[in-house]
C-alpha cells in the first residue's frame, strides 16, 4: 500500500501509510522540506481535509485510501477560531483552483466524519469498492499473486 503526496512546484513523493499517523506526518514534513515546527495535514484532490491531526495515534492506513493522491496542507490554528486555516503547499494552478480552496475552507470541522474508510457522504463507489478481480496484483509474468499464494500451500 502507498499514497502519493503532491507538494511544492508540482512535485510528488510516495509514502507508506502502514505506520502511526504521527510518524507518517513527520516523514512527510522531512521529505517535503517543511519546517519541523509547522503542522501539516493532507487533503484529497477535491479539497476534502483528512484531519490526520485528530488521529495521531491511529495507523494512517486506517484513515487513508490505498494509492490515494493527496495534497500537502499547512495547518494554522488561530486563537478563538473554531476551525484551523489550511494552506495548500502545492503550486499547481490547475489543481488548486477556487473550487478546491472553497471546499478546503469549508471542511475544517472535525466533528463531521468525512474522511477515512467508511465515512463517505456521497453514495458513489470508492476506487477500493471496485470488483476485487481488477485490484489483484500480478507478478511480472502476469499471473495473479493470489493464484501463486494458493500453490504454495
Amino acid at each position: 500500500m502507498f499514497i502519493t503526496v503532491r507538494f511544492g512546484d508540482r512535485q510528488e513523493a510516495i509514502f507508506n501509510p502502514n505506520c502511526k499517523t504521527r510518524l507518517l506526518l513527520d516523514s512527510i514534513k522531512r521529505r517535503c522540506n517543511c519546517h519541523k515546527d509547522i503542522d501539516v495535514d493532507l487533503s484529497d484532490e477535491l479539497g476534502n481535509v483528512k484531519n490526520l491531526q485528530q488521529g495521531l495515534h491511529k495507523y494512517a492506513n486506517e484513515l487513508l485510501e490505498e494509492r490515494e493522491k493527496l495534497v500537502l496542507l499547512r495547518v494554522e490554528k488561530t486563537e478563538g477560531a473554531e476551525q484551523p486555516n489550511y494552506t495548500p503547499l502545492l503550486n499547481d494552478r490547475e489543481s488548486i483552483d477556487s473550487r478546491f480552496l472553497a471546499r478546503l475552507s469549508s471542511r475544517g470541522d472535525s466533528s463531521r466524519p468525512e474522511t477515512g474508510r467508511g465515512h463517505r457522504k456521497s453514495g458513489g463507489r470508492k476506487r477500493s469498492d471496485a470488483p476485487k478481480s481488477r485490484l489483484r496484483a500480478t507478478t511480472p509474468t502476469g499471473r495473479n499473486s493470489k493464484s501463486r499464494q494458493g500453490s504454495k500451500h
